[in-house]
């Protein structure tokens, strides 16, 4: 479908110095039924330093689509018009919405406090630790991916089951420089399955393979896999407080942010009707 004004009528007005100065009634550019569409209407649209041409056809796509849009709608309000009403309302409540979680969202970013002690962590833990049940086994290891062309093996071999912190810090170093991937110190739980999806070791039972298994090295053809596990949780024990910690953070900040905003809308209802903004008539 070509728009009403023709493509190099429109080349010419994009091409002169006052395109977005003016708007009079011969830059109409479609009609539908009685909706009507201006070129002004479209030139905030128009991307920034295009070529005549380009703002042309851009243009006549968005004339295409409006005059498309704008039939269908028109069937639409004359089929719907016993439920205009109902619509209207809706999209009145959906405003409405918006509008308020917008508001309550800039009131939260500027007002509220965001800070948590790590004491307030742990007492929301240890009040609410029944309700923090593990669905993935999870570990603490010393987990090397090395390349099997890379040197010292031995040396990986010699420290990846040390309990030393010295032993510890050389072997990071090391794998820094040389590990596909890795994952040293007992300072952080890790889900077991994402580590076995990289490794070539097929487990049947993960909480039997953790019963069973303390440590091992496995090769395949480009890699040397060594595995040392500190300690592990099962599914359905309680999950520790070092794996939940971010999750704790995000619940109470949730919980702040609720209580914040419930004290808001009292403190704004308040005022509202000490200044005798409020009446109601039933």
């Amino acid at each position: 479908m070509r728009p009403v004004m023709p493509v190099y009528i429109l080349l010419a007005l994009l091409s002169a110095c006052s395109f977005f100065d003016f708007r009079t009634d011969d830059q109409l550019l479609a009609r539908v039924h009685g909706s009507r569409l201006y070129l002004e209407d479209i030139s905030p649209f128009i991307p920034h330093g295009a070529s005549p041409m380009d703002s042309a056809d851009f243009v006549q796509r968005y004339v295409d689509r409006w005059v498309r849009q704008q039939v269908f709608l028109y069937q639409a309000q004359q089929n719907l018009s016993a439920s205009m009403e109902e619509i209207d309302k809706k999209v009145s409540e959906y405003r409405n919405a918006m509008l308020i979680h917008a508001f309550e969202s800039e009131l939260a970013v500027k007002e509220m406090d965001t800070v948590i002690a790590e004491s307030e962590v742990v007492s929301f833990y240890e009040e609410n630790r029944q309700h923090f049940v593990l669905k993935e086994n999870i570990v603490r290891v010393n987990y090397i991916k090395l390349p099997l062309n890379v040197a010292d093996h031995a040396l990986v071999r010699s420290l990846y089951r040390s309990p030393n912190e010295g032993d510890l810090e050389r072997l990071e170093i090391y794998c820094l420089e040389n590990a596909a991937t890795y994952f040293v110190g007992s300072d952080r739980w890790l889900i077991l399955g994402d580590i076995l999806l990289d490794m070539p070791l097929e487990v049947e039972s993960e909480s039997e393979f953790l019963r069973s298994n303390r440590f091992m090295e496995i090769t395949d053809y480009y890699y040397r896999y060594f595995l040392y596990i500190n300690e592990y949780k099962l599914k359905g024990d309680i999950s520790p407080l070092d794996f939940e910690r971010e999750n704790l953070r995000m619940l109470i900040l949730n919980r702040r942010k609720r209580d914040f905003l419930e004290n808001k809308r009292r403190q704004f209802f308040n005022q509202a009707v000490e200044a005798n903004n409020v009446e109601t008539y039933y």
